[in-house]
């Protein structure tokens, strides 16, 4: 016997035309998530490539002052076993150098440029002034000891000069921008529906990207941001430097 009761053909075409809830198909969820995943995957590795580079330059800078006040160091002490007057000349000439080299590290990225060419007069000086000291001593073992030395801060001082100038390709600077900016619209569109609930997180997730771009590009660019290559070794050079004796001056 059929139940014609209108109550029981009402609840059971109610049940069977209620409308599936939105974002339930799990192949068009699973799409977007294999999309998102890849996408997301990508910007955290180029982030972390690009990071990378500008930490080791970072690095990079900081140990070279290290090796410049020590190769300053070693050879103003060298050339005071020249003969008079000799030996002034070269330990006054080596501690103005030092001095500008100070100064280099701790100019701002305007000033730079007239420092950098104050110090390649600088070395031009030392090094004539050397060859000319050391052209009696050619052969000698003196000779030996102080021509490397001097030799040593005049590589040191244009190598700092290059690592200091040298910054991350643009080309990466900009597609890292540019895939943050491409991946957050992606997001944006694929977040719909019941997923709209996870935006915030989603926007918090850039501004952190966004944080982080902006570490990378203070990291690449020293003396210019927060971030400052420490000058203490070559401070203390300076502040150390014992002075010439008057009578080795005159």
């Amino acid at each position: 016997m059929q139940d014609s009761s209108p109550l029981g053909s009402s609840a059971a075409g109610s049940t069977g035309a209620a409308p599936a809830p939105e974002d339930s198909d799990p192949e068009e969820n699973a799409d977007k998530g294999f999309i998102l995943s890849g996408l997301l995957g990508l910007l955290a590795l180029l982030t972390a490539f690009t990071f990378s580079l500008s930490l080791n330059r970072y690095e990079e800078r900081r140990a070279i002052v290290v090796e410049e006040a020590n190769a300053i160091g070693t050879a103003e002490m060298r050339v005071r076993l020249l003969a008079a007057p000799d030996n002034a000349r070269l330990s006054q000439m080596l501690q103005n150098y030092a001095r500008t080299r100070l100064a280099y590290g701790q100019s701002t990225s305007a000033e730079k440029p007239a420092l950098a060419a104050r110090s390649a007069d600088q070395r031009g000086a030392i090094q004539a002034a050397t060859i000319a000291a050391l052209i009696p001593d050619a052969r000698t073992s003196l000779a030996v000891l102080v021509s490397p030395a001097i030799n040593a801060v005049l590589d040191v001082g244009a190598e700092r000069e290059a690592l200091n100038d040298a910054r991350l390709p643009g080309m990466i600077v900009a597609s890292l921008i540019l895939y943050n900016l491409l991946t957050a619209a992606m997001l944006g569109y694929a977040l719909t529906g019941v997923r709209a609930r996870q935006r915030p997180a989603a926007a918090a997730l850039f501004v952190l990207l966004t944080l982080a771009i902006g570490l990378i590009l203070d990291l690449d660019r020293p003396q210019r941001g927060t971030i400052r290559v420490d000058q203490t070794p070559m401070k203390q050079l300076v502040e150390g430097f014992a002075p010439v004796p008057q009578a080795i001056l005159r």
